[in-house]
């Protein structure tokens, strides 16, 4: 029997061709693109869009001080953390008394009570910070000395200050078996960080310990695209203890002293007070953001963390006491440097 009975020349040529075009059909799209789609569409978590620019990071800093009961606690807290860097820049960096260590995104208990502050015991407050205590005005300060947001585009740095300005200040770099001695005065630390997003989402990070020094002089600068008179001082780099390191989002660097005494990293990172010759050349507090403690590190978001600082009490208001020493409150012990990535905006593909 044939297939196309009956059918005028015309009419069967059309016919074989409206065939063919759905037997093509068929093979390039398949049967299951006729078929109707009746599912409801699914709904999903759409992630807010980055506000940041192409090729540009976002960071929390701090600078945090201990107190000197928190020594065992913090030594056996930086003993379980990863050091992520090449053994001989290790070797470099704890010859001269500096560790640096990465932590991860998931909270550590241990780090919540190194950073949580707390309540002063009855018997380290004098008479006038017992009534302060009691009328609820006794204010208690947290571990984060200094604190700020940084939103920076790649190869762009920031500087940070670690330590107080000291009327005089000497150190001694060790590079194997050779000592580099040196001295300023009126120095105060700082770590110089610069940052480059990387393809796949990481963040390579350059730290450069610096000591800035002597009077602020007068000198032009480059502001935008412009030249500006800038006040600043002379600043000496310590190139042979910087390093490089690559982090992922929601790791924190920490940069602490080890236990060598009268190394460079002592000198950067003693909390202890050293009077200023002239109090007006010490410069200006990191500039801060209004962020909220809890939200600047997520170790800090438990309610019921205990706090065990100083407290700020005005001095006209404090007593000329001699405690006993097992009564006498914690000392500034030291600090340490934590660089918290909080996002990271890939560079743009070729």
């Amino acid at each position: 029997m044939p297939l196309f009975p009956a059918m005028k020349p015309g009419r069967l040529k059309i016919t074989i061709v409206l065939c063919l075009a759905f037997a093509a059909a068929l093979t390039t799209f398949g049967c299951r693109n006729f078929k109707v789609n009746n599912d409801k569409p699914v709904s999903g978590i759409v992630l807010p869009k980055s506000q940041m620019e192409i090729d540009s990071i976002a960071m929390r800093v701090a600078v945090v001080e201990l107190d000197d009961q928190q020594k065992t606690d913090f030594d056996s807290f930086i003993e379980t953390t990863d050091q992520k860097l090449p053994l001989e820049v290790r070797q470099r960096l704890d010859d001269n008394g500096i560790r640096v260590s990465v932590i991860s995104s998931v909270n550590t208990p241990s780090l919540q009570k190194i950073l949580a502050p707390g309540i002063p015991k009855r018997e380290w407050l004098t008479s006038h910070e017992l009534e302060l205590a009691e009328a609820g005005k006794l204010e208690p300060v947290h571990r984060l000395v200094s604190h700020r947001h940084v939103e920076k585009k790649r190869g762009e740095s920031f500087g940070v200050e670690v330590s107080s300005v000291r009327p005089s200040s000497s150190w001694r770099i060790h590079i194997g078996e050779k000592q580099l001695s040196d001295s300023a005065e009126l120095a105060q630390c700082q770590m110089r960080i610069t940052s480059w997003p990387q393809p796949d989402g990481s963040l390579k990070l350059q730290f450069l310990p610096e000591i800035r020094h002597g009077q602020k002089l007068s000198r032009i600068g480059v502001d935008g695209s412009t030249f500006a008179v800038q006040q600043s001082r002379e600043v000496k780099e310590l190139r042979s203890l910087s390093f490089e390191m690559s982090v992922l989002p929601g790791e924190t660097v920490v940069v602490a002293p080890t236990e060598q005494l009268e190394r460079i990293g002592d000198l950067f990172f003693n909390a202890k007070i050293a009077e200023v010759a002239d109090p007006s050349e010490q410069d200006e507090a990191l500039e801060e953001d209004n962020v909220d403690t809890s939200d600047f590190f997520p170790m800090l978001e438990q309610d019921d963390a205990s706090s065990d600082v100083s407290v700020a009490v005005s001095d006209d208001l404090l007593e000329d006491t001699v405690l006993e020493a097992k009564k006498r409150r914690p000392q500034p012990w030291q600090r340490f440097l934590m660089v918290r990535v909080v996002e990271v905006t890939a560079p743009a593909l070729p």
